[in-house]
């Protein structure tokens, strides 16, 4: 009987001790595959996520979740979802596939369009700097927001949208809009804040980049499109005084 027990303790030992490196055959870094596949890679520190982009699409992954954002829509991974481990996310082969296929149908740079910086096959490999000077205002006569930046050049950059709309809920994610800085470093553009068009409304928007490149936020909260003009029509009746 103890030569069946002991069989079996050395059979669990070996099964425990062989999984988990079987198991990681089975995953890859994020960051790897994202420099493989040519994709600016960057961390999203309000969302806990990391952003994968090439022009014309934004590819949204956050660990331990078997849901991800590509552009406007959530798709369902197969297979396990990523794991958080040694200061990078690794995700399953069907995960790799998925996003291999979708780097197929946005190539790096179409014709017409401004390259990205590409260094050994790495998109925009060992790019240091901040995003600095992030201002915001409001578009007159509109609820859009002006944004206006500085950053290293020709760097994809991801303007992510938060709103603050009560002291009981977190910040909610409103919008993402991807933008490329010159080859002065300044990157621009307006964005709609729907859903959260009322006045009063606390926007915070948060610019982040690839990987070295330090990210950048501000503050703006909304106004009455046209607060400052004045209107005849918007006057009280002399009737009603």
């Amino acid at each position: 009987m103890n030569r069946y027990l002991t069989a079996m303790l050395l059979a669990a030992a070996v099964l425990m001790t062989s999984t988990p490196s079987a198991f990681a055959a089975h995953l890859t870094s994020l960051m790897k595959a994202a420099a493989d596949l040519g994709y600016a890679y960057s961390y999203l520190g309000p969302e806990d996520a990391v952003a994968l982009t090439k022009p014309g699409v934004t590819i949204v992954i956050r660990p331990g979740e078997r849901l991800f954002d590509v552009n406007d829509r959530t798709e369902a991974m197969d297979g396990s979802a990523p794991m958080f481990s040694h200061s990078d996310i690794f995700i399953s082969d069907s995960l790799l596939a998925r996003l291999r296929q979708i780097a197929g149908k946005y190539p790096a740079q179409t014709s017409g369009e401004r390259a990205i910086v590409v260094q050994n096959g790495s998109a925009v490999a060992n790019v240091t700097g901040a995003i600095t000077s992030l201002t915001l205002s409001q578009v007159p006569g509109k609820q859009d927001i002006n944004v206006w930046g500085k950053a290293p050049a020709n760097l994809p950059i991801t303007l992510t949208l938060l709103g603050t709309f009560t002291i009981e809920i977190p910040d909610v994610v409103i919008s993402r809009n991807e933008v490329v800085s010159d080859a002065d470093g300044t990157f621009k553009t307006d964005i709609s804040p729907a859903s959260a068009f009322y006045r009063g409304a606390i926007l915070t928007l948060v610019a982040s980049s690839v990987s070295g490149v330090t990210s950048s936020k501000a503050q703006i909260v909304l106004k009455a499109p046209n607060g400052t003009t004045v209107i005849p029509g918007d006057a009280e009746p002399k009737s009603i005084r």
